[in-house]
């Protein structure tokens, strides 16, 4: 028994000094532009998903992070709370208000059977950048992390985009197992793709994206309150770039 209890305390110590000491070493990102904009699906899709990138980018670039939220998150009749909340949010990380827009057009409601279509998210993304001067886009891969209809549309939608606008560079957030989503920062463990940038939380940024994350009180039931805190996707994000020639 004391042996299996000390074995668990060093593998706890280990994960812990693998935890600070990755998050202590990146300090420098791939990324020397200008405006970066996450495109997301739905008001707390900024920090469920995309929280290290988000507080990566503000402490260690000095690239002007905006959001563009495809919907207000209004499935359940909440959209116009949903997106006050979404400014909170980002107000929490440090992201100018102005540099927040959520959408609430017919053809992008929020909804697991509402099928987005791509030429129309095009269309509002080239807006957005050209109003904006984006250079960068992160959003979801093909899979949307959460398998969730919207999610993938907005991914597809920026593909579409960036198909006709070669300049503009495409990252995307890559989907793991379901066993690997919930495992937190054990995750660290697990082999990464080099080929991927990494985006690891310290546990300050860790507490930043989940103050983030209480803003948006109409959300917070009892399981978001689970993914909080065993989501990999609280403490760690890989990013793939989108190659010219695979679009």
């Amino acid at each position: 028994m004391l042996t299996a209890f000390i074995s668990f305390a060093c593998l706890i110590a280990l994960l812990a000094y693998a935890y600070f000491s990755l998050a202590q070493f990146q300090k420098i990102l791939p990324f020397s532009t200008n405006n970066i904009l996450i495109l997301t699906a739905h008001p707390d899709d900024e920090c469920m998903f995309f929280g290290p990138t988000v507080t990566s980018l503000r402490t260690l670039t000095k690239s002007r992070v905006h959001v563009l939220c495809l919907s207000t998150g209004n499935a359940d009749g909440l959209g116009s709370i949903r997106k006050k909340e979404l400014v909170k949010s980002c107000q929490t990380f440090g992201i100018q208000t102005s540099h927040v827009k959520s959408l609430d057009l017919p053809a992008l409601q929020d909804g697991m059977k509402n099928q987005w279509d791509a030429n129309v998210i095009s269309k509002v993304v080239k807006d957005y950048v050209t109003k904006q001067k984006i250079d960068t886009i992160i959003t979801f891969d093909d899979q949307g992390v959460s398998g969730h209809p919207n999610h993938i549309a907005a991914y597809n939608g920026a593909r579409t985009f960036v198909q006709q606008e070669s300049s503009i560079k495409l990252y995307k957030l890559t989907s793991v197992p379901l066993i690997r989503k919930y495992i937190g920062v054990f995750d660290l463990m697990i082999p990464n793709d080099r080929k991927s940038i990494e985006m690891i939380s310290p546990p300050f940024a860790y507490l930043t994206t989940h103050k983030a994350m209480r803003q948006h009180s109409s959300q917070l039931v009892w399981f978001r309150w689970l993914y909080v805190t065993f989501s990999r996707y609280m403490y760690i994000n890989d990013l793939m770039v989108e190659k010219q020639e695979d679009l």
